[in-house]
């Protein structure tokens, strides 16, 4: 009498384990960022953190970005 009610605990486990976690998917959403106070004791508003840019040239500025940040000292003037 007891085997049955063995495999129902045993498949409600098994229904339980493969539910909806986090890093199933993208895994990717809105974070809000609760508002804090920074190193110099200004106050930081609470705000919502988006995953990917929102914007048409977010591409575009990012690779710039790298582009830059990659680059930085091979193209300036070397102080003397």
């Amino acid at each position: 009498m007891k085997l049955p009610y063995y495999f129902i605990a045993i498949i409600c486990i098994s229904l339980a384990s493969c539910g909806n976690n986090g890093d199933s998917g993208t895994g990717r959403q809105a974070v809000y960022v609760k508002p804090s106070i920074d190193s110099r004791g200004r106050f930081r508003k609470g705000h919502v953190r988006m995953p990917v840019s929102l914007k048409k040239n977010a591409m575009k500025s990012q690779s710039r970005s790298r582009y830059y940040y990659q680059t930085r000292g091979k193209y300036r003037r070397k102080k003397s």
